[in-house]
């Protein structure tokens, strides 16, 4: 059996019947239009009579884990015997409702995503699959359900093969403003990025974090070309977190109007120190993320995990975000927040 430690057994009855997996090209992002509760409701309903995924994360990180990997899941068609399935909850709670017709699925939360990193990295580790972003449906590593989509990503050549993972053209799944979010996803899978002056955090503290906090700020903030500008997080606010020496793992979601194609946008956070008074002085940088712009609002994402230390002499260490752009026109009209800490 590979069964993931940690994950909560929902094992789906008959499981042999789906035959044994041919090969581990990779993992699949997959985004459920709906909650864990309810997809395993319907899972447990059918079985593997229907349609099925080997993994589920729920809203606030829940991992299900609905078939062993040493069986086929049917989640991605003819591709289903070589492909690793994880869904993913996005409506109703913190997702709230939204328009399923479109191309309009939130981003994934900063627990999601911390339990889709772990479910990446067991899986890889398990499969000897490797772990890095998938360019093409053929290549191995991380990929995403649209990549195997008539109408989408699917070439024409490759109809009819294993790379076709769904027998309905034109899906979007896991949608626009997760798919942003795969490169982050990878990245911290292969152990995420601190600064060079500081100890690697161990993983399981990143893993098993428990303080939670989100902002968000729905408000126009404009931005000064060709230069790195510092983004309010909330009302009056530019800090997302205050370090107290522990691990954290921070996400900032923006949306960008005016970012057309063929201009960019950086993202990257950094670590300032602030007091009352006197000049905050932003005294390192993490590693800076590169956006394109796309016709209507341009979404994005970063991710940063790390720790830093408290401040001495009556100054606070402060994580903050900021966003470069060569584009004139470009603005920022929301802004949210969601960090793990402990």
């Amino acid at each position: 059996m590979a069964m993931m430690p940690g994950a909560v057994n929902k094992l789906l009855a008959n499981q042999a019947r789906q035959g044994l997996m041919k090969s581990y090209q990779g993992v699949c992002l997959h985004t459920m239009v709906g909650s864990l509760a309810g997809t395993d409701s319907m899972f447990q309903k059918d079985g593997t009579v229907g349609t099925e995924s080997h993994f589920g994360v729920g809203e606030h990180g829940e991992i299900y884990q609905w078939v062993d990997t040493a069986y086929t899941a049917d989640a991605n068609y003819l591709g289903s015997a070589h492909v690793i399935s994880i869904e993913t909850a996005d409506y109703g709670g913190s997702f709230g409702r939204w328009n399923t017709a479109g191309d309009n699925v939130p981003y994934w939360n900063a627990k999601q995503i911390a339990s889709i990193v772990k479910v990446i990295v067991w899986a890889c580790q398990t499969h000897d699959i490797p772990i890095q972003q998938m360019k093409t449906v053929r290549d191995r590593g991380i990929g995403y359900h649209a990549m195997g989509v008539p109408g989408n990503e699917l070439p024409n050549s490759l109809r009819g093969t294993k790379y076709q993972w769904s027998k309905y053209a034109g899906k979007v799944c896991p949608g626009k403003k997760r798919i942003s979010q795969i490169p982050e996803l990878v990245r911290l899978a292969q152990g995420g990025t601190v600064p060079a002056s500081e100890p690697e955090p161990k993983k399981e503290g990143i893993l098993g974090m428990s303080k939670y906090s989100n902002t968000v700020l729905n408000a126009v903030q404009k931005l000064t070309r060709n230069k790195f500008t510092t983004l309010k997080t909330s009302k009056g606010a530019h800090s997302i977190i205050t370090h107290t020496g522990d691990p954290f793992l921070s996400e900032v979601q923006v949306t960008l109007a005016g970012l057309k194609p063929g201009e960019t946008a950086q993202l990257r956070f950094i670590n300032a120190s602030y007091k009352k008074g006197t000049k905050t002085k932003n005294y390192e940088h993490y590693r800076k993320a590169e956006f394109l712009g796309t016709t209507g609002n341009t979404y994005i994402s970063h991710v940063q995990l790390g720790q830093q230390p408290k401040g001495t002499g009556g100054r606070a260490n402060h994580l903050r975000v900021q966003l470069w752009t060569n584009s004139k026109t470009a603005k920022v009209t929301s802004i949210a927040t969601k960090t793990l800490k402990g």
